[in-house]
C-alpha cells in the first residue's frame, strides 16, 4: 500500500497496497505511503521455505531497538466498553480491501475485514488469526491453512474456505486493485483473470482446509495470500460472472458502505472528510472489548497534534517538532519506532519532455546534489534516517554493505552533468539537445515534511544548475494523479501527467519489490507508476521469488538493492521515526513497525 498502499507492500501511500508491500504512505507524519501498497519491521519475514505450521526463521539482522513507551500501559483487568477515536488528516477513499491502495483506506477497513493470519506489530513474525494452522510446503509451491471452528460473519451467516476463495477471485478481476500480484501465481489465475476459465483451480476447499496450489515457487506466498482481508462471497458475489473477465466489483455500492464484516468490527457511518465510525462484531471469533471505533479526520497536523493533546482523540502521530511538548502532556503515552517505510522522490521515466529524467547520470547528479542528512537533522529533528535503497533498516532483508551513500556533494553533481554533455547557459541552467534540466517535484498540501522537502530540493538543485518548481496539491488529487492522469506524450503507454513526485511508501514484514520495483508491474494503477524498467532488477527480484531459503532471498535482495541505488529511480529520501501518541485511558496497545498507526488486534485493546 505509498501513503498508498501498493501491490505487495501496504502502507502509507497513494496509490497502492498489497498483503505484503506497500502503500504509499500519503499524508501521515511518518509519511507513510500506499502510492496504498500503508508504509516496516524490526525481524522476522514471511515464511520463507518450509517452516513448522506457525513457524518463522530467525531474522537474519535488525534494526538498533527505537525507545519504548514514555509512560507504561497501567495494569489492570479487560473490561468492555468504551470508544476508541483514531486521528488522521486523510480520509478514506474506499473500505473494500480488494480496492486499497492508501493507508487511511487501509486502516479502517482491516478493522472491518481479517486475514487467515495475523503479523506480530513488533517482530513481524506469522501468527493466528482466523487460521489456527497453516503449512508452507518445502518446495514453496503448496500452503494450507486450517480455519478455527465455527467462524462467522457480523450477520451470523458462516464463514468459510469458499469466502477466501471468492476474495482471491474478486482481485484477479479488479481493475483497480494493485494486489493482484500477490494471488496472480497460484495455479489457474491467470486464466481466471483472461476469463477463459470459470473458477480458479488451484485453490481447493475441503471443509475448514484450504489448500493453495502454486505455479512456481513463490517465498511471499505465505504473508501475502494468508494475510488477504476476505470478503463475503454473499454480499459481492453478484457482482462477479465466471465467463466474463469485464465484470468485477470496482463499482459495488457495498464498497463504500459494507453491510456485513469478517473483522473485530462492522460499519456504522461514513461521514466524509469527517469520521467513520465502526461498532464491535459480536460474531467476531474474538470478541473486542471496545463499544466503537472511529475514524476522525482533521485538516492538518497542527490540528490533529493539539486534539491529541486535549483528549480529543485518542491516537495519533505527530511530527518530530512535537515530540518534547508531547512528552509533558501527562495525559498520553509515546511510543517510538522506526517506520517500515520511506519518502522519496520518485522520477518519472515516460514523462514529455523531460526525457532527461531517463539519463543515470541526470539521476545520480540530483541524488549528489540533495543534502538529506541535513533534511533528516533539520526538518526532522533527528528521528528519521537518509535511505539510499528501498529496503528500510527495519526489515530482516535489509543489508547496507556495498550501497553508495551519496554523500552531498554539489561539485561532483555539475561533474555528472558536464560528463554527460550538459552545458550550462546564460541563466546559470544546464541543458543538452535544446532541453532544459527543468521541472516540477509535486507532493500533498498540508503535509509539511513533505513540503519542507521539496523547499530544500528546488534550493538546492537550484545550486548545482536545475531548475526546479515545487508543487502541492491534495492528497486525493495526488493519488489520482499518480493512479490515473495521463502524462500527454506517453499516456498511451499508461504514464503519468508529473515530472517528480514526493510521496511515499508503507511496506509490510514481506520484503518483496515485486510490485513496486519489476517491470511488469508498469501497468497503469499498480505501483512502478514510475515506468521504471530494467531487466537486471527483475531477474533478481524474480530469484528473490522463487529461491526460499532466507540466505538466498536476502542476497537477491541485496542485489536488487544495489541495482536500485546505482541507478537511482527514486531519490530514496528517508525513513522516519513514528512517533505515536496514545491517551494513557488505552490500555493494552503494543505498538510497532508491522502494524498502521500501531493498530495490531484492535480487538485486545481496552479502555480504563
Amino acid at each position: 500500500m505509498m501513503d498508498v498502499l501498493r501491490g505487495a507492500a501496504r502502507g502509507r501511500v497513494v496509490s497502492t497496497l498489497t498483503a505484503s508491500v506497500l502503500v504509499l504512505a500519503a499524508c501521515g507524519p511518518a509519511g507513510q505511503t500506499a502510492p496504498t501498497s500503508a508504509p516496516a519491521a524490526t525481524s522476522a519475514p514471511a515464511a520463507t521455505s518450509a517452516p513448522a505450521a506457525g513457524a518463522q526463521p530467525t531474522p537474519a539482522t535488525k534494526a538498533p531497538a527505537a525507545p519504548g513507551p514514555t509512560v507504561a500501559p497501567a495494569a489492570g483487568q479487560a473490561k468492555p466498553g468504551g470508544r476508541i477515536i483514531l486521528g488522521e488528516f486523510a480520509d478514506a477513499k474506499t473500505l473494500n480491501p480488494v480496492t486499497v491502495t492508501d493507508v487511511p483506506s487501509d486502516v479502517v477497513t482491516t478493522r472491518i475485514y481479517t486475514a487467515l493470519i495475523s503479523v506480530d506489530a513488533k517482530t513481524g513474525e506469522v501468527g493466528p488469526n482466523l487460521a489456527d494452522k497453516w503449512d508452507f510446503s518445502a518446495d514453496g509451491k503448496a500452503l494450507t491453512f486450517q480455519l478455527r471452528d465455527g467462524l462467522k460473519f457480523s450477520d451470523g451467516s458462516p464463514l468459510t474456505g469458499d469466502d477466501f476463495k471468492f476474495t482471491v477471485m474478486a482481485t484477479l478481476r479488479s481493475r483497480r486493485t494493485n494486489h493482484k500480484n500477490n494471488v496472480d501465481q497460484i495455479v489457474g489465475a491467470k486464466e481466471y483473470i483472461a476469463g477463459s476459465a470459470d473458477d480458479v483451480s488451484g485453490i481447493k476447499v475441503d471443509g475448514k482446509t484450504i489448500t493453495v496450489s502454486l505455479v512456481n515457487s513463490f517465498c511471499p506466498a505465505l504473508i501475502q495470500i494468508g494475510n488477504l482481508s476476505i470478503i463475503p462471497k454473499s454480499v459481492f458475489g453478484k457482482y462477479l460472472v465466471p465467463n466474463d473477465a469485464s465484470k468485477n466489483l470496482d463499482d459495488a455500492p457495498e464498497n463504500n458502505a459494507p453491510p456485513v464484516s469478517s473483522g473485530a468490527f462492522t460499519f456504522k457511518e461514513w461521514v466524509p472528510n469527517d469520521h467513520i465510525t465502526l461498532t464491535r462484531n459480536d460474531n467476531y471469533f474474538q470478541k473486542a472489548n471496545i463499544d466503537e471505533w472511529v475514524h476522525k479526520v482533521y485538516p492538518n497536523q497542527d490540528a490533529l497534534t493539539a486534539a491529541l493533546k486535549v483528549g480529543e482523540v485518542d491516537m495519533a502521530q505527530f511530527d518530530a517538532k512535537d515530540a518534547q511538548d508531547m512528552q509533558t502532556v501527562s495525559s498520553v503515552q509515546v511510543f517510538k519506532y522506526l517506520n517500515l517505510g520511506y519518502t522519496y522522490i520518485g522520477w518519472n521515466q515516460r514523462r514529455g519532455g523531460k526525457e532527461f529524467l531517463q539519463d543515470k547520470a541526470v539521476r545520480q547528479a540530483l541524488a549528489y546534489g540533495l543534502n538529506v542528512d541535513q533534511v533528516v537533522d533539520k526538518v526532522l529533528f533527528g528521528e528519521g534516517v537518509k535511505m539510499v535503497a528501498h529496503t528500510p533498516p527495519v526489515s530482516w532483508a535489509y543489508d547496507a554493505s556495498g550501497l553508495n551513500d551519496y554523500k552531498y556533494d554539489p561539485a561532483k553533481s555539475e561533474q555528472l552533468l558536464q560528463q554527460a554533455g550538459y552545458v550550462k547557459g546564460a541563466d546559470g541552467i544546464y541543458a543538452k539537445d535544446g532541453q532544459k534540466l527543468e521541472f516540477s517535484i509535486i507532493t500533498n498540501a498540508g503535509n509539511v515534511i513533505r513540503e519542507t522537502f521539496i523547499q530544500v530540493a528546488a534550493e538546492q538543485y537550484r545550486q548545482i544548475g536545475v531548475s526546479v518548481e515545487p508543487k502541492t496539491e491534495s492528497f486525493e488529487a495526488l493519488v489520482d494523479r499518480i493512479n490515473t492522469s495521463k502524462d500527454p506524450k506517453y499516456g498511451d503507454d499508461g504514464a503519468h501527467d508529473f515530472d517528480a513526485d514526493v510521496i511515499g511508501w508503507s511496506l509490510t514484514a514481506e520484503p518483496d519489490m515485486y510490485s513496486i520495483w519489476h517491470s511488469n508491474s508498469t501497468h497503469p494503477s499498480e505501483n512502478n507508476y514510475i515506468q521504471y524498467k530494467n531487466p537486471d532488477l527483475d531477474k533478481v527480484i524474480e530469484d528473490s521469488r522463487t529461491h526460499c531459503a532466507q540466505a538466498d532471498r536476502k542476497a537477491a535482495i541485496k542485489s536488487a538493492n544495489q541495482i536500485l541505488n546505482e541507478e537511482q529511480p527514486y531519490n530514496f529520501g528517508f525513513a522516519q521515526n513514528v512517533l505515536l501518541g496514545v491517551n494513557t485511558k488505552v490500555q493494552n496497545i503494543i505498538p510497532g513497525p508491522f502494524a498502521r498507526q500501531g493498530q495490531a488486534k484492535p480487538e485486545t485493546w481496552w479502555v480504563q
